[in-house]
């Protein structure tokens, strides 16, 4: 059973992978099931066995990473902490640029604005539904997502220690002791 449990995993990396690489030559909407399966060197069946679509692929892999991140940045960051979290962030986030400019490039970058402000709401705001909650990490995700996109299309040049300071300069982070009624 665990060596079914590797393989699958297996299988699912090369998946991703597969559609990474053929979104930096083809445009999403060109590229196939047969094409991703192909490149992933998996059978149309193993493919379909992990998901069911090429979306399917991007929001599964995005969660997964999303899951990742939110828990580094849970066991690193205290709270009011923006400098640690922002930094955190941009080093965790910029070992996955490739996905982000291609998925970025094909118009789909909503996904990862979605998934950012999905784990700043988990961080920052956990309990609040209010509409001032949605407002306020609505800003906070959108102006990060525009700093890490300028970031990783033109190269990465700022180290992150750096970017978290001007993300601190810049951005509303939300911080904790605000949301204390």
């Amino acid at each position: 059973m665990k060596r079914k449990n590797s393989a699958n995993v297996f299988a699912k990396e090369c998946i991703v992978t597969a559609l990474i690489e053929l979104m930096k030559i083809k445009p999403y909407n060109s590229i196939s099931i047969t094409d991703i399966a192909n490149r992933a060197g998996v059978s149309r069946m193993a493919y379909y066995r992990n998901y069911v679509s090429k979306d399917d692929i991007l929001n599964k892999y995005m969660e997964e990473v999303g899951e990742h991140i939110h828990e580094i940045l849970s066991r690193s960051c205290s709270a009011g902490d923006a400098h640690t979290y922002f930094r955190t962030l941009l080093i965790e986030l910029g070992e996955h640029s490739d996905i982000g400019i291609a998925t970025y490039r094909e118009h789909l970058g909503e996904l990862i604005y979605q998934n950012v402000k999905k784990y700043m709401r988990e961080t920052f705001l956990p309990n609040d539904t209010s509409a001032e909650a949605e407002y306020r990490i609505s800003s906070c995700a959108g102006g990060f997502y525009a700093v890490f996109l300028y970031w990783i299309c033109n190269g990465k040049k700022e180290n992150p220690e750096d970017l978290a300071k001007i993300c601190c300069r810049t951005i509303p982070i939300l911080e904790l002791s605000d949301t204390v009624v």
